[in-house]
């Protein structure tokens, strides 16, 4: 297994402080302090533990052969330096290397980022991501990368990367100004009683807004794969050069409540969709659906919605009311990396309704990987 930067800080102490040097053509030991007669033996049992290799005294005075050639310690470390760029990865590779026998090389999970929602919890700002997505990103292979809403998140922003995926969830109604600045259309806005209707919604999370839609540009630009459900989805559809109702029902007139009031209802309020064949969705959904696509009962959050859509997005679902239900970028193939995926219902919170909601993470993930294959293949 690969050591964590903790874990091999931490063995790497221990080796300095007594355990082993080693030297060029010569083996020595450093005296133990009397005073730790028990270090030695400790350092042997957490080693044995983390590494699975049963003593740190086995190196050998020369250089180990390999098919009648000398093989260096930078010919031990470069499967690993090839396959992780950090700095952990970076020093567990010279470890391994200083023990002439490194593990097969292993393969970095696909970080997907996603940036936290702010929340109010006994006066004090909480930043939170639901546990459903974490555990989805988990379940097929990722490492969900939970990114600060906060305002001084966006100078450092480039720590977090590198970025083999990105998902975009719930949340406010992206502002004005953001969506000025990425030059995105501006849906017209609620006012008065009716805006306080919908105040948890209406009010602007500029930190966010700005987080998001900076990732996802650059996602775009790099063509790495995207999950946007709810709030998402709008975003990724305004800044593929789509546009938004500012509200559903005071520009369509429609009859379905697609937002809720808070209680009984809120979770367990459900509404047709038409899912078309021959789409993305229609294949998640194939056990329930069959092959020519058909009715899903999906859960609804929201008071926006996607108008027209952006460049190179077709629609794969709508409510009966005509709103644009789910979408994918038409060069979609998880296979490949594409992946450009968005939602207005919210999968996670309907695993037991129907099998191909974690299919759509599935594919999220399938394609997170093959996108950090390739990427990670340039350093090589």
């Amino acid at each position: 297994m690969m050591l964590s930067q903790f874990e091999t800080d931490a063995t790497r102490t221990r080796i300095e402080m007594g355990a082993t040097l080693v030297s060029p053509g010569k083996h020595t030991r450093k005296a133990e302090p009397e005073e730790q007669p028990d270090s030695d033996a400790e350092t042997e049992k957490d080693f044995n533990f983390t590494t699975g290799i049963s003593s740190l005294h086995h190196m050998a005075d020369e250089e180990v052969s390999s098919g009648g050639e000398k093989s260096t310690v930078e010919a031990l470390v470069k499967p690993w330096t090839s396959a992780h760029s950090s700095r952990a990865a970076h020093d567990a590779a010279l470890f391994w290397g200083t023990l002439y026998s490194p593990p097969a090389p292993m393969v970095r999970p696909a970080r997907v980022l996603c940036v936290a929602r702010r929340y109010n919890r006994k006066d004090k700002y909480v930043d939170f991501v639901g546990e459903y997505h974490l555990d989805l990103i988990q379940e097929f292979g990722g490492a969900p990368i939970m990114v600060p809403r906060t305002v001084g998140t966006l100078s450092s922003l480039l720590e977090y990367l590198p970025m083999d995926g990105l998902l975009v969830v719930e949340g406010n109604d992206i502002s004005d100004d953001v969506l000025r600045k990425y030059q995105c259309s501006i849906p017209q806005r609620l006012e008065g009683e009716a805006a306080e209707k919908f105040a948890s919604d209406t009010e602007f999370d500029i930190s966010k807004d700005e987080l998001e839609c900076a990732l996802m540009r650059f996602a775009l630009m790099s063509g790495c794969p995207i999950l946007g459900l709810c709030r998402g989805s709008q975003m990724l559809n305004v800044l593929r050069g789509g546009t938004l109702y500012g509200d559903l029902a005071a520009e369509t007139g429609t009859s379905i409540q697609h937002l809720q009031p808070n209680g009984p209802t809120y979770d367990s309020f459900r509404h047709p969709i038409a899912v078309h064949k021959h789409t993305p969705l229609a294949t998640w959904f194939q056990d329930t659906l069959g092959d020519e696509g058909g009715e899903l009962m999906v859960n609804s959050y929201h008071h926006q919605g996607s108008r027209h859509l952006g460049k190179g997005l077709l629609e794969m679902a709508c409510a009966p009311d005509g709103v644009t239900e789910a979408f994918y970028d038409e060069k979609y193939d998880p296979e490949k990396g594409n992946y450009v995926v968005g939602l207005q219902f919210h999968p996670e919170r309907m695993l037991g309704d129907y099998p191909g909601c974690k299919r759509v993470y599935e594919n999220f993930l399938r394609a997170c990987c093959a996108f950090r294959q390739r990427a990670d293949s340039f350093d090589q």
